[in-house]
């Protein structure tokens, strides 16, 4: 079974470029994609942040930070820890940058452009870890979930917000299915979380969100 998933790509769907540029922001439309995001997933991420349950002192990692505003909402809560965040994109590290400046400038949100699978932190550095729209663009989702293990402190909570694929859902359209999100438990097992469990939050489209201790 761990083999199988290694190589599978989980919520895997026909990528266009509309869906290359949601992944991978490049150029003027990636700047546009950008402010579309900023402005369509304020409740997305809120509820996203809510379930984090993010302290004072805790230290975030956000992995596929886009325009960057869940990164906002979580510097408003963790006002004596850190949030940092890693995204693929140029074209997004610029908008997150410009949306978090002052709290960049005060040390407080620290943003790189990154691969999930070589993350630039030091072993055990964040206590929450969230990836929200983002898991089925990650390039070895099962091997990328241990190097998430890696910079996780001991007891942290690591949040994954998986779409779920509609019935009748079209090729183009990023989802999971129910048995996707069987097998991404089995990944989360296998690269060292436990206390697995998950939420369906009530949301314009179906979304499973799984959440794991490290």
């Amino acid at each position: 079974m761990a083999s199988e998933q290694a190589t599978t790509q989980l919520g895997a769907y026909k990528k266009t470029w509309l869906t290359r540029q949601f992944g991978h922001p490049t150029g003027l439309l990636g700047r546009i994609m950008g402010h579309l995001m900023a402005l369509e997933h304020g409740k997305l991420n809120r509820l996203a942040v809510d379930l984090l349950d993010v302290q004072p002192d805790d230290r975030v990692l956000e992995i596929g930070y886009g325009p960057g505003t869940a990164i906002a909402m979580l510097a408003e809560r963790a006002t004596d820890g850190l949030v940092a965040g890693v995204d693929i994109s140029e074209v997004m590290l610029k908008q997150a940058t410009t949306r978090n400046h002052p709290a960049i400038e005060a040390g407080r949100v620290d943003l790189r452009q990154g691969s999930v699978s070589s993350l630039p932190f030091d072993d055990s550095r964040f206590t929450r870890v969230c990836t929200i729209n983002c898991f089925h663009d990650w390039p070895n989702q099962a091997q990328d979930l241990r190097e998430v293990h890696r910079v996780m402190a001991g007891g942290g909570l690591l949040l994954l917000w998986l779409p779920m694929k509609p019935p009748g859902g079209k090729k183009m359209t990023p989802g999971h299915t129910d048995d996707e999100v069987r097998q991404i438990q089995a990944m989360l097992t296998d690269a060292g979380f436990g206390d697995l469990r998950t939420h369906t939050p009530e949301f314009g489209r179906p979304v499973t969100c799984v959440l794991a201790n490290r």
